[in-house]
């Protein structure tokens, strides 16, 4: 009986460790995600449908914004990336040096102040 309890003890482990060393070895992901709220510098309200054109020296993606000013960008190569933001009623603005890291969601919350009016 010792020996059985030994036996099965021993593959028990065995296979422990084997799957162990399985999950050790596998690589963390690459890629990172953005994630944030756009809204109007003046009022602080969400800004829905505005574009973001977000560009770094690898790769350049566009989003536009929710019913509640929201966006989220997946799978992002890691790198420094600058936000252009375009809305009807609001200056365009470039914001520089927003940072991806892999296997991490960065909040990044932005403001658009609301256009001038023109002539009068």
């Amino acid at each position: 009986m010792k020996r059985s309890f030994l036996h099965n003890s021993l593959g028990l482990i065995a296979l422990v460790a084997a799957l162990a060393s399985q999950t050790a070895g596998a690589p963390a992901g690459t890629l990172g995600n953005i994630a944030g709220t756009v809204r109007d510098s003046k009022t602080g309200a969400p800004i829905a449908g505005v574009r973001l054109q977000i560009t770094s020296p690898s790769q350049a993606v566009q989003v536009t914004t929710d019913a509640h000013g929201h966006f989220v960008v997946f799978s992002l190569q890691p790198d420094d990336y600058t936000f252009t933001a375009q809305k009807d009623g609001y200056d365009t603005a470039s914001f520089e040096g927003y940072s991806v890291f892999a296997d991490q969601t960065q909040q990044y919350d932005l403001q658009l102040d609301p256009s001038s009016p023109t002539g009068s």
